[in-house]
């Protein structure tokens, strides 16, 4: 039993196998011919997933092995990109969420608002600023240092994140660009 360029010989047959984006099992058993037409019952299996076998009676079938099943190269490759994608963007989703993990999540809301009034009432000082006024009220500043102190975080904020967002993009090239698995393996967070 062998397997080349997925095609599966046994039993002086040839089968023609699914193409697979990992490496896989291919079982086979002999079967009744009123059960496959042609002798045999091929199983593939990928990790994770249940094993299959043959819905005959099992006394009838005779397990004659299995055969590890490369996945090509290619598949190979993409699927180690796509796996390396979403580690990448795991990695920053957590760096961005540290940026923001210390204001409850009603506040993060009202950013764009604050971002907005402050540069509104930066250009035009007597302008309406109904969040920075209410906000500015109760902490007891004036809402011009408000806006100042807004417009300075969301500077760093934008600094931060997009350095953070840049990382990744960068990352996102390299992945897009390798062509081998050690390249992929070789990109980190």
């Amino acid at each position: 039993m062998k397997i080349e360029n997925g095609i599966l010989s046994v039993n002086g047959q040839t089968i023609e196998l699914a193409d697979i984006n990992v490496d896989g099992l291919v079982r086979v058993w002999s079967v009744p011919l009123e059960y496959r037409e042609n002798g045999l019952f091929v199983a593939v299996i990928l990790p994770g997933q249940p094993d299959e076998i043959p819905a005959c009676s099992l006394d009838a079938a005779d397990y004659l092995g299995e055969i590890k099943y490369e996945a090509s190269a290619s598949h190979r490759l993409a699927a180690a990109k796509v796996a390396k994608l979403a580690q990448i963007n795991s990695a920053c989703d957590l760096a961005l969420a540290a940026l923001t993990s210390t204001y409850p999540p009603g506040e993060l809301q009202s950013w764009p608002q604050q971002v907005q009034e402050a540069a509104a009432f930066l250009l035009d000082p007597p302008g309406p600023a109904l969040l920075l006024s209410a906000i500015a009220e109760v902490r007891g500043l004036t809402v011009a240092d408000l806006a100042a102190r807004v417009q300075a975080k969301a500077e760093g904020y934008a600094a931060y994140s997009g350095a953070i967002i840049g990382k990744r993009q960068a990352a996102e090239d390299l992945l897009d660009n390798a062509e081998s698995l050690e390249e992929v393996a070789a990109i980190v967070w």
